[in-house]
């Protein structure tokens, strides 16, 4: 059995057993995104994931019996039902004994999909860290990019994922906005991250790949990048709003030109001072002709 396509996960699950369960994105229509242009949502039927885990453990039952995390791979599959999802957790619980915790990709339409009852349930099988595409906490930019949700949806969502138990890993788009627009917009996301209280904020720099709207939108004049010194001013002022002092923050994709991550109560002064050093020497122009950010 082999992966089909190309797999996407979270940097930080590098190191975590990836389990494919569906293929392609439902929404499939974001502005700035190309990961999935080509490849038809699906769901993996039951017998392909047994089959999948069998072979596996079949070559490697000592890793396997030893797992205590997995990740689900597509890009929404917190898409299938309650049902759907508990069916594939009972499976890999049956190869994999030991697993005690379930991620993966959520959006936030698959999170208002599920009943209180329906997280609640999934919460107590071990789903109880989700990755959500938040991008920004602009309504403009999210409408603009065809995000498929508005900010105030996401706020009430993640405030379920709370309630239900369920914990949850933002990821946020520093630059979504564009040009001459990045501080109001780091209030607004910074706003809605403190209002949510996530375990994790992942910030991956807005990058215009090719192929998007958004690069049709950007040689039609429609949308302007915006220089790498607003980005970094933008960033600065949204971590320096952030209230968050339980919260690991992670801003070391390498489409984010300066790296930083830690627990903020931590390291947010030791996080302000780099991204002030990088805002002190950086020559947008000389930034331009050396950093690419056009493909993940």
């Amino acid at each position: 059995m082999e992966y089909r396509g190309t797999v996407y996960r979270p940097p930080m699950e590098a190191e975590t057993f990836l389990i494919p369960v569906t293929e392609g994105c439902t929404h499939n229509s974001c502005r700035f995104c190309n990961m999935y242009k080509d490849v038809d949502f699906q769901m993996l039927s039951l017998s392909w994931i047994e089959e999948f885990l069998r072979e596996t453990k079949k070559y490697q039952g000592h890793f396997m019996d030893r797992l205590k995390r997995v990740y689900l791979v597509g890009a929404d599959p917190f898409v299938l039902s309650a049902d759907k999802l508990e069916s594939i957790i009972q499976l890999i619980r049956k190869y994999c004994p030991k697993v005690e915790l379930v991620t993966m990709y959520a959006a936030v339409r698959n999170i208002t999909i599920k009943t209180d009852e329906d997280l609640k349930r999934l919460a107590a099988l071990g789903v109880n860290e989700l990755y959500v595409g938040i991008e920004t906490g602009a309504e403009e930019s999210l409408a603009y990019l065809n995000k498929g949700n508005t900010a105030q949806e996401a706020k009430e969502q993640c405030l379920r994922l709370n309630a239900a138990g369920i914990r949850h890993r933002d990821m946020m788009m520093p630059g979504a906005a564009g040009a001459g627009k990045l501080l109001k917009e780091a209030k607004v996301s910074a706003e809605l991250e403190n209002a949510t209280k996530p375990e994790m904020v992942i910030l991956t720099t807005m990058s215009v790949f090719l192929g998007t709207e958004l690069e049709q939108e950007e040689r039609n004049g429609d949308f302007t990048v915006a220089p790498e010194s607003e980005v970094l001013k933008a960033e600065k002022h949204f971590i320096e709003l952030l209230d968050l002092p339980d919260t690991y923050l992670w801003a070391a994709h390498s489409l984010d030109s300066t790296r930083i991550a830690g627990i903020l109560r931590d390291e947010k002064e030791n996080m302000l001072e780099r991204l002030q050093h990088s805002i002190d020497t950086i020559d947008d122009d000389m930034f331009r002709q050396t950093f690419r950010r056009d493909h993940l």
